[in-house]
């Protein structure tokens, strides 16, 4: 669009404006959200954001840059603190651990010792979990992007290394299962004029694409005939 705001043809100029101001609106408000999912893609992660917004916001790329990676370190805090799988896995640890003492150890005293252990542990890990969080997003980032190949599956990659990464695995299921959309923020929201029947949300692919088929046929041939009654 800033090329097309420097085009030699005045029409196009006039388009590129206001089609540019409408797609900042936008993509101010959506930007960060699309920049994490593209830094959770092992393909790209912060080195395809920092090359873009380079080309897109020259001098001040920095600026967009670091505010992208501090939505992605707080995003994982978040996620991070809201889970209990740290804690979970630490008490599971304990009781296997437990569990095989009890068969190679015998007495009282010996598996009181161990239990007195993994309190100790669990607490240990408990006040160093923050240190633990931040050493696996500085771990992903910093190891090399993988290969791209047309057959690669993202889902599949997270799936595999979900026991590496089992917080930013999480992440990566929940936004890069958000679905893309062509329509306004206003009128996704709005049920103004556009509320859907139960009919309507009930139809099948194949007639949805019957529908606008006709629809297409339908307006080809209001066209066809303006066309022949202005030769006429």
């Amino acid at each position: 669009m800033k090329k097309w705001e420097q085009s030699e043809y005045d029409c196009i100029r006039l388009m590129a404006g206001p089609m540019r101001v409408k797609f900042q609106k936008y993509w101010e408000e959506c930007s960060l959200v699309l920049a994490i999912a593209v830094v959770l893609d092992p393909r790209f992660k912060m080195d395809l954001v920092e090359y873009y917004f380079g080309l897109i916001y020259g001098v001040d790329a920095n600026k967009h840059i670091q505010r992208v990676r501090n939505g992605f370190v707080d995003l994982f805090y978040e996620y991070r603190s809201d889970s209990s799988d740290s804690m979970s896995s630490i008490a599971l640890v304990s009781e296997n651990s437990s569990s095989s003492g009890s068969q190679l150890l015998v007495g009282s005293s010996k598996q009181e010792s161990l239990a007195a252990f993994h309190a100790w542990y669990a607490q240990e890990r408990a006040s160093n979990i923050h240190a633990y969080q931040k050493s696996e997003v500085e771990q992903y980032l910093e190891e090399l992007v993988f290969p791209s190949n047309e057959s690669f599956n993202i889902l599949h990659w997270w799936k595999v290394n979900k026991a590496k990464f089992p917080t930013l695995a999480r992440i990566a299921r929940d936004v890069l299962s958000v679905p893309a959309t062509t329509v306004a923020s206003e009128a996704a929201f709005s049920v103004g004029g556009r509320v859907i029947d139960e009919t309507r949300a009930s139809l099948l692919p194949d007639i949805v694409e019957a529908l606008i088929t006709c629809n297409d046929w339908i307006e080809s041939t209001k066209n066809r005939n303006v066309e022949e009654c202005r030769h006429e």
